[in-house]
Protein backbone atom coordinates (compact mmCIF):
# COMPACT_ATOMS: atom_id res chain seq x y z
CA UNK A 1 0.00 0.00 0.00
CA UNK A 2 3.04 2.34 0.73
CA UNK A 3 4.60 2.03 -2.22
CA UNK A 4 1.32 2.55 -4.00
CA UNK A 5 0.79 5.74 -2.43
CA UNK A 6 4.58 6.93 -3.70
CA UNK A 7 3.49 5.68 -6.92
CA UNK A 8 0.33 7.58 -6.96
CA UNK A 9 2.23 10.90 -5.44
CA UNK A 10 4.66 10.01 -8.57
CA UNK A 11 2.14 10.39 -11.08
CA UNK A 12 0.97 13.07 -9.89
CA UNK A 13 4.06 15.03 -9.74
CA UNK A 14 4.72 13.75 -13.15
CA UNK A 15 1.02 15.19 -14.33
CA UNK A 16 1.86 18.67 -12.71
CA UNK A 17 5.40 18.71 -14.38
CA UNK A 18 3.72 18.14 -17.85
CA UNK A 19 1.21 20.74 -17.26
CA UNK A 20 3.85 23.75 -16.26
CA UNK A 21 5.89 22.34 -19.55
CA UNK A 22 2.92 22.11 -21.59
CA UNK A 23 1.54 25.61 -20.04
CA UNK A 24 4.89 27.25 -20.65
CA UNK A 25 5.33 26.36 -24.55
CA UNK A 26 1.60 28.06 -24.99
CA UNK A 27 2.65 31.52 -23.50
CA UNK A 28 5.96 31.45 -25.05
CA UNK A 29 7.16 33.29 -28.11
CA UNK A 30 7.16 32.00 -31.77
CA UNK A 31 9.29 29.02 -32.74
CA UNK A 32 12.27 31.40 -34.76
CA UNK A 33 13.32 29.30 -38.39
CA UNK A 34 16.59 29.56 -39.45
CA UNK A 35 17.78 32.41 -40.82
CA UNK A 36 19.54 32.63 -44.65
CA UNK A 37 21.93 35.08 -43.80
CA UNK A 38 24.95 35.43 -41.68
CA UNK A 39 25.00 37.03 -37.89
CA UNK A 40 27.90 39.64 -39.55
CA UNK A 41 29.57 40.23 -43.36
CA UNK A 42 32.96 38.66 -41.57
CA UNK A 43 31.84 35.31 -40.04
CA UNK A 44 29.48 32.01 -41.58
CA UNK A 45 27.61 32.24 -38.33
CA UNK A 46 23.89 32.52 -38.98
CA UNK A 47 21.99 35.27 -37.90
CA UNK A 48 18.86 35.62 -35.54
CA UNK A 49 15.61 36.19 -37.52
CA UNK A 50 14.22 38.85 -34.73
CA UNK A 51 17.56 40.95 -34.91
CA UNK A 52 18.19 43.26 -33.93
CA UNK A 53 19.60 44.71 -37.20
CA UNK A 54 21.88 47.64 -38.23
CA UNK A 55 24.09 48.82 -40.96
CA UNK A 56 24.51 51.77 -43.18
CA UNK A 57 23.05 52.77 -46.64
CA UNK A 58 25.83 54.37 -49.04
CA UNK A 59 26.04 55.71 -52.87
CA UNK A 60 27.07 52.64 -54.79
CA UNK A 61 29.17 54.72 -56.79
CA UNK A 62 30.32 57.43 -54.78
CA UNK A 63 30.44 55.31 -51.44
CA UNK A 64 29.17 58.32 -49.14
CA UNK A 65 26.56 57.65 -47.12
CA UNK A 66 22.80 58.62 -48.29
CA UNK A 67 20.68 60.24 -45.69
CA UNK A 68 16.85 60.24 -45.59
CA UNK A 69 16.59 57.06 -46.80
CA UNK A 70 13.23 54.93 -45.89
CA UNK A 71 14.24 51.31 -43.82
CA UNK A 72 11.72 49.22 -43.30
CA UNK A 73 12.30 45.70 -41.47
CA UNK A 74 8.99 42.94 -41.60
CA UNK A 75 8.68 40.23 -39.98
CA UNK A 76 6.09 37.30 -41.22
CA UNK A 77 4.82 35.05 -38.91
CA UNK A 78 2.89 31.32 -39.65
CA UNK A 79 0.91 29.06 -37.61
CA UNK A 80 -0.28 25.66 -37.63
CA UNK A 81 1.33 22.58 -37.04
CA UNK A 82 1.80 20.09 -40.77
CA UNK A 83 -0.25 22.52 -42.75
CA UNK A 84 0.58 26.07 -41.84
CA UNK A 85 -0.96 29.19 -42.68
CA UNK A 86 0.15 33.41 -42.64
CA UNK A 87 -0.51 34.29 -39.36
CA UNK A 88 0.05 38.54 -39.88
CA UNK A 89 3.39 40.83 -39.83
CA UNK A 90 5.37 42.97 -38.16
CA UNK A 91 6.83 45.96 -39.36
CA UNK A 92 9.22 48.42 -38.44
CA UNK A 93 9.88 51.66 -40.31
CA UNK A 94 12.40 54.78 -39.95
CA UNK A 95 14.71 56.76 -41.79
CA UNK A 96 18.39 56.75 -42.16
CA UNK A 97 20.43 59.13 -40.21
CA UNK A 98 22.86 62.04 -41.41
CA UNK A 99 25.70 59.51 -41.58
CA UNK A 100 23.31 56.66 -43.74
CA UNK A 101 22.98 54.64 -40.62
CA UNK A 102 20.05 52.67 -39.38
CA UNK A 103 19.24 50.04 -36.61
CA UNK A 104 16.20 48.13 -36.02
CA UNK A 105 15.79 46.66 -32.75
CA UNK A 106 13.47 43.26 -31.85
CA UNK A 107 10.13 43.33 -32.18
CA UNK A 108 8.15 43.37 -28.75
CA UNK A 109 4.77 42.24 -29.53
CA UNK A 110 5.66 39.26 -31.47
CA UNK A 111 2.23 36.82 -31.54
CA UNK A 112 2.19 33.59 -29.60
CA UNK A 113 1.39 29.90 -28.93
CA UNK A 114 2.72 26.92 -29.49
CA UNK A 115 1.78 26.62 -33.02
CA UNK A 116 3.58 29.60 -33.80
CA UNK A 117 6.73 30.30 -36.10
CA UNK A 118 8.59 33.34 -37.38
CA UNK A 119 8.94 32.44 -41.16
CA UNK A 120 11.45 34.99 -42.49
CA UNK A 121 12.71 38.41 -41.91
CA UNK A 122 13.02 40.84 -44.79
CA UNK A 123 14.96 44.28 -44.99
CA UNK A 124 13.72 47.03 -48.00
CA UNK A 125 15.40 50.11 -48.49
CA UNK A 126 14.17 52.76 -50.72
CA UNK A 127 15.38 56.44 -51.55
CA UNK A 128 14.10 58.81 -54.88
CA UNK A 129 16.63 58.62 -57.24
CA UNK A 130 17.61 55.03 -56.43
CA UNK A 131 16.86 51.51 -57.28
CA UNK A 132 15.72 49.81 -54.39
CA UNK A 133 17.19 47.52 -52.02
CA UNK A 134 15.77 43.82 -50.72
CA UNK A 135 17.57 41.63 -48.50
CA UNK A 136 15.80 38.56 -50.28
CA UNK A 137 16.54 39.44 -53.96
CA UNK A 138 17.57 41.88 -56.72
CA UNK A 139 15.90 44.24 -58.58
CA UNK A 140 15.57 43.01 -62.66
CA UNK A 141 17.12 39.89 -62.37
CA UNK A 142 15.02 38.35 -59.81
CA UNK A 143 18.51 37.27 -58.72
CA UNK A 144 18.95 35.46 -54.74
CA UNK A 145 21.08 38.18 -52.67
CA UNK A 146 23.58 36.54 -50.86
CA UNK A 147 25.83 39.79 -49.62
CA UNK A 148 22.75 40.54 -46.48
CA UNK A 149 23.88 40.63 -42.98
CA UNK A 150 22.11 41.04 -39.41
CA UNK A 151 24.92 43.42 -38.36
CA UNK A 152 26.95 45.97 -39.92
CA UNK A 153 25.40 45.30 -43.02
CA UNK A 154 26.16 47.51 -45.95
CA UNK A 155 23.30 48.98 -48.39
CA UNK A 156 24.48 49.99 -52.11
CA UNK A 157 22.14 51.42 -53.99
CA UNK A 158 22.44 52.06 -57.38
CA UNK A 159 21.35 55.01 -58.95
CA UNK A 160 17.55 55.04 -60.91
CA UNK A 161 18.60 54.71 -64.66
CA UNK A 162 15.88 56.45 -67.32
CA UNK A 163 15.94 52.78 -68.89
CA UNK A 164 14.30 50.86 -66.20
CA UNK A 165 10.73 50.98 -65.60
CA UNK A 166 8.64 52.30 -62.25
CA UNK A 167 5.64 49.62 -62.91
CA UNK A 168 8.62 46.75 -62.23
CA UNK A 169 10.01 48.82 -59.41
CA UNK A 170 6.79 49.20 -57.61
CA UNK A 171 5.77 45.18 -58.06
CA UNK A 172 9.43 44.78 -56.64
CA UNK A 173 8.82 47.02 -53.32
CA UNK A 174 5.78 45.10 -52.09
CA UNK A 175 3.92 46.74 -49.76
CA UNK A 176 3.97 48.26 -46.43
CA UNK A 177 2.86 51.91 -45.20
CA UNK A 178 6.43 53.27 -45.32
CA UNK A 179 7.53 52.01 -48.35
CA UNK A 180 3.88 52.54 -50.09
CA UNK A 181 3.98 56.31 -48.68
CA UNK A 182 7.67 57.18 -50.10
CA UNK A 183 6.95 55.50 -53.12
CA UNK A 184 3.66 56.69 -53.56
CA UNK A 185 4.82 59.23 -56.46
CA UNK A 186 6.02 56.55 -58.96
CA UNK A 187 2.43 55.53 -59.82
CA UNK A 188 2.58 58.09 -62.41
CA UNK A 189 5.36 57.50 -64.55
CA UNK A 190 4.37 53.49 -64.47
CA UNK A 191 1.36 54.13 -65.50
CA UNK A 192 2.40 55.87 -68.35
CA UNK A 193 5.13 53.53 -68.84
CA UNK A 194 2.07 50.65 -69.16
CA UNK A 195 0.39 53.19 -71.75
CA UNK A 196 3.31 53.15 -74.06
CA UNK A 197 3.85 56.62 -72.82
CA UNK A 198 7.24 58.84 -71.80
CA UNK A 199 7.07 60.71 -68.54
CA UNK A 200 8.10 64.31 -69.60
CA UNK A 201 11.05 66.02 -68.41
CA UNK A 202 9.19 68.22 -66.72
CA UNK A 203 7.71 65.51 -63.84
CA UNK A 204 11.02 65.13 -62.58
CA UNK A 205 11.63 68.36 -62.25
CA UNK A 206 8.54 69.89 -59.77
CA UNK A 207 10.24 73.20 -59.82
CA UNK A 208 9.86 74.11 -63.24
CA UNK A 209 6.31 72.71 -63.19
CA UNK A 210 4.37 69.79 -64.87
CA UNK A 211 1.91 69.45 -67.30
CA UNK A 212 -1.39 68.30 -66.28
CA UNK A 213 -1.28 64.43 -66.23
CA UNK A 214 -3.73 62.07 -64.83
CA UNK A 215 -2.76 59.12 -63.00
CA UNK A 216 -5.07 56.21 -64.08
CA UNK A 217 -4.67 53.19 -61.59
CA UNK A 218 -6.07 49.77 -61.95
CA UNK A 219 -9.63 49.02 -60.43
CA UNK A 220 -11.14 45.78 -59.63
CA UNK A 221 -14.06 46.96 -57.97
CA UNK A 222 -16.37 45.64 -60.54
CA UNK A 223 -15.34 42.09 -60.55
CA UNK A 224 -17.10 41.09 -57.18
CA UNK A 225 -19.99 42.78 -55.39
CA UNK A 226 -20.86 42.14 -51.39
CA UNK A 227 -24.47 40.99 -52.96
CA UNK A 228 -22.69 38.28 -55.16
CA UNK A 229 -20.71 36.93 -51.94
CA UNK A 230 -24.18 36.80 -49.65
CA UNK A 231 -25.52 35.15 -52.88
CA UNK A 232 -23.22 32.33 -52.66
CA UNK A 233 -22.51 32.11 -49.13
CA UNK A 234 -25.68 33.18 -47.73
CA UNK A 235 -23.90 35.55 -44.95
CA UNK A 236 -26.69 37.91 -43.56
CA UNK A 237 -23.86 40.24 -42.31
CA UNK A 238 -22.53 43.72 -43.46
CA UNK A 239 -18.99 43.93 -45.43
CA UNK A 240 -16.98 46.84 -44.83
CA UNK A 241 -15.34 47.16 -48.31
CA UNK A 242 -11.65 48.47 -48.86
CA UNK A 243 -8.50 47.33 -49.91
CA UNK A 244 -5.63 45.00 -48.71
CA UNK A 245 -2.92 46.32 -47.43
CA UNK A 246 -0.30 44.22 -48.38
CA UNK A 247 0.94 45.49 -51.58
CA UNK A 248 0.98 48.93 -53.36
CA UNK A 249 -1.88 49.75 -55.52
CA UNK A 250 -0.78 50.76 -59.29
CA UNK A 251 -2.06 50.69 -62.95
CA UNK A 252 -1.27 47.16 -63.27
CA UNK A 253 -2.36 45.87 -59.49
CA UNK A 254 -5.17 46.42 -57.64
CA UNK A 255 -7.20 44.40 -54.76
CA UNK A 256 -11.15 44.50 -52.89
CA UNK A 257 -11.51 43.41 -49.15
CA UNK A 258 -14.53 42.38 -47.95
CA UNK A 259 -14.07 42.21 -44.10
CA UNK A 260 -17.18 41.19 -42.19
CA UNK A 261 -18.48 43.75 -39.25
CA UNK A 262 -17.70 42.37 -35.74
CA UNK A 263 -16.18 38.87 -37.53
CA UNK A 264 -13.01 36.88 -37.22
CA UNK A 265 -10.59 37.13 -40.27
CA UNK A 266 -12.40 33.86 -41.18
CA UNK A 267 -15.37 35.76 -42.20
CA UNK A 268 -13.41 38.04 -44.97
CA UNK A 269 -12.91 37.51 -48.09
CA UNK A 270 -10.12 39.08 -50.48
CA UNK A 271 -9.46 39.58 -54.24
CA UNK A 272 -5.86 40.10 -55.73
CA UNK A 273 -5.58 41.30 -59.31
CA UNK A 274 -2.21 40.94 -61.60
CA UNK A 275 -2.88 43.14 -65.35
CA UNK A 276 0.64 42.36 -66.41
CA UNK A 277 0.83 40.59 -69.78
CA UNK A 278 0.82 37.33 -70.85
CA UNK A 279 4.78 36.69 -69.90
CA UNK A 280 4.76 38.49 -66.59
CA UNK A 281 1.35 36.63 -65.47
CA UNK A 282 2.63 33.27 -66.62
CA UNK A 283 5.98 33.90 -64.01
CA UNK A 284 3.07 35.92 -61.67
CA UNK A 285 0.80 32.31 -61.76
CA UNK A 286 4.16 30.77 -60.77
CA UNK A 287 5.27 32.62 -57.89
CA UNK A 288 2.20 32.14 -56.04
CA UNK A 289 2.25 28.53 -57.25
CA UNK A 290 5.49 28.50 -54.96
CA UNK A 291 4.19 30.71 -51.93
CA UNK A 292 1.01 29.82 -51.08
CA UNK A 293 0.59 26.94 -49.04
CA UNK A 294 -0.28 23.55 -49.60
CA UNK A 295 -0.65 25.08 -53.23
CA UNK A 296 -2.48 21.96 -55.85
CA UNK A 297 -2.75 22.56 -59.71
CA UNK A 298 -6.28 22.36 -59.84
CA UNK A 299 -7.31 23.24 -63.78
CA UNK A 300 -10.69 23.88 -63.01
CA UNK A 301 -10.75 27.20 -64.28
CA UNK A 302 -8.76 29.97 -66.66
CA UNK A 303 -6.08 28.41 -68.19
CA UNK A 304 -4.19 27.70 -65.34
CA UNK A 305 -5.56 27.44 -61.72
CA UNK A 306 -4.75 25.83 -58.44
CA UNK A 307 -6.15 25.78 -54.82
CA UNK A 308 -4.58 26.65 -51.65
CA UNK A 309 -5.36 26.53 -47.82
CA UNK A 310 -3.53 27.93 -44.87
CA UNK A 311 -5.15 28.01 -41.46
CA UNK A 312 -8.58 29.12 -41.66
CA UNK A 313 -8.38 30.30 -45.12
CA UNK A 314 -9.16 28.75 -48.13
CA UNK A 315 -7.51 30.03 -51.45
CA UNK A 316 -8.10 29.89 -55.06
CA UNK A 317 -5.84 31.45 -58.59
CA UNK A 318 -6.25 31.26 -61.67
CA UNK A 319 -4.08 32.73 -64.96
CA UNK A 320 -6.32 34.05 -67.78
CA UNK A 321 -3.04 34.14 -70.33
CA UNK A 322 -4.63 35.65 -73.39
CA UNK A 323 -5.59 39.07 -71.32
CA UNK A 324 -2.44 38.62 -69.37
CA UNK A 325 -4.53 38.42 -65.68
CA UNK A 326 -4.06 36.74 -62.57
CA UNK A 327 -6.21 36.74 -59.97
CA UNK A 328 -5.90 35.46 -56.33
CA UNK A 329 -9.00 34.55 -54.30
CA UNK A 330 -9.40 34.03 -50.71
CA UNK A 331 -12.14 33.35 -48.00
CA UNK A 332 -12.10 32.15 -44.39
CA UNK A 333 -13.69 29.38 -43.87
CA UNK A 334 -16.59 30.59 -41.82
CA UNK A 335 -17.64 32.23 -44.85
CA UNK A 336 -16.83 29.88 -47.44
CA UNK A 337 -18.08 26.87 -45.69
CA UNK A 338 -17.50 24.16 -48.77
CA UNK A 339 -14.55 24.22 -51.24
CA UNK A 340 -17.22 24.69 -53.96
CA UNK A 341 -18.07 28.40 -52.78
CA UNK A 342 -14.80 29.62 -53.40
CA UNK A 343 -15.08 28.39 -57.09
CA UNK A 344 -18.15 30.09 -57.64
CA UNK A 345 -17.00 33.49 -56.33
CA UNK A 346 -14.02 32.72 -58.76
CA UNK A 347 -16.28 32.44 -61.52
CA UNK A 348 -18.17 35.28 -60.58
CA UNK A 349 -15.16 36.95 -61.12
CA UNK A 350 -13.81 35.81 -64.36
CA UNK A 351 -17.21 36.80 -65.59
CA UNK A 352 -17.06 40.07 -64.98
CA UNK A 353 -13.25 40.29 -66.52
CA UNK A 354 -14.61 42.17 -69.50
CA UNK A 355 -15.35 45.20 -66.71
CA UNK A 356 -12.02 45.48 -65.71
CA UNK A 357 -10.60 49.31 -66.71
CA UNK A 358 -8.83 52.12 -64.83
CA UNK A 359 -9.84 55.30 -62.77
CA UNK A 360 -8.15 58.51 -62.88
CA UNK A 361 -7.15 58.85 -59.31
CA UNK A 362 -5.56 62.86 -59.30
CA UNK A 363 -3.82 65.31 -61.74
CA UNK A 364 -0.61 66.46 -61.18
CA UNK A 365 -0.62 70.18 -61.14
CA UNK A 366 0.21 72.66 -64.18
CA UNK A 367 2.78 74.56 -64.38
CA UNK A 368 3.89 76.97 -61.40
CA UNK A 369 3.08 80.50 -62.05
CA UNK A 370 0.37 80.12 -64.07
CA UNK A 371 -2.16 81.95 -62.17
CA UNK A 372 -2.32 79.99 -59.59
CA UNK A 373 -0.33 77.75 -56.45
CA UNK A 374 2.06 75.34 -57.77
Amino acid sequence: MREDGRGRRGSQARAALLALVVGGAAACGPVVGNAPFSARPDTLQPGDLLGPFDGIVIDAETERPIAAATVVGAWAFERGIGLRGPAGFREFALETSADGRYQIPRPEDVPTGGSMRLRRFTLIVYRRGYVAYRSDFKFGSGEQRHDFSQRGNKVRLDKWLPSLEHRRHLAFLGGGQAISKAAGWEAQPASLEQEGKALPQAAETPAEGMVALAKRMLDVSPLLSAEEVRGVTGFAGEFEIGRLTDRVRSDVYDSRHFKAKGKSEAFDVGVRVWSIGALAAEAQFGKLKDELPAAVATEEIGDRSLRARGGDVLGLAFLLRERGLVVQISCGTSQCTDAGMLLRLAKLVESHVGELGAVQEAKVPAKAGAGGPP
